[in-house]
């Protein structure tokens, strides 16, 4: 018979409370929602930061990855290019692209390339090396090999 008193207290205390702060439970619906939908958003967001992704076209990241890809293929001669991006993948200062360069007019095709950047400053990107085209090179051993070399690379910039 206890029970009955109890439940009447309970519910008065909650209908007390909702009173003297507005709150219905339409309101209450809604912010939980709304909550939820930013908490979902946050996590998200902060997981994409410890993985591979590739920034989008006008992006300041992917243009300074660009204009250190254009240095690079400048100095091998290389200069006024077109750089078409099938792969760029990006994490922590470290960013892995494949080119097909074309000249300016789109006449001319050149040998695709693929290399290792490395961000040395604030979107200030510089290739460290050049993924060999030669005919039949081995690239397991050549993707083995790089990791040793630059032990600090993420493995999930590399195209499995």
């Amino acid at each position: 018979m206890n029970f009955v008193p109890s439940l009447k207290r309970i519910i008065f205390r909650r209908l007390t409370a909702r009173s003297k702060f507005g709150l219905t439970n339409a309101y209450m619906k809604t912010y939980l929602t709304m909550a939820s939908v930013v908490t979902s958003l946050l996590l998200a967001s902060c997981a994409s930061v410890n993985t591979a992704h590739t920034p989008p076209d006008g992006s300041a990241e992917k243009n300074a990855i660009l204009q250190a890809t254009q240095r690079a293929l400048a100095r091998q001669g290389r200069k006024n290019l077109v750089l078409i991006v099938p792969y760029l993948k990006v994490h922590n200062g470290w960013a892995w692209i494949q080119v097909n360069p074309r000249s300016a007019n789109g006449k001319q095709h050149y040998e695709s390339q693929s290399g290792l950047l490395q961000e040395k400053g604030t979107n200030e990107w510089t290739l460290l090396e050049w993924m060999p085209a030669e005919e039949g090179t081995d690239y397991t051993k050549y993707f083995k090999n790089l990791k040793v070399k630059y032990p600090a690379a993420p493995p999930d910039i590399f195209p499995q």
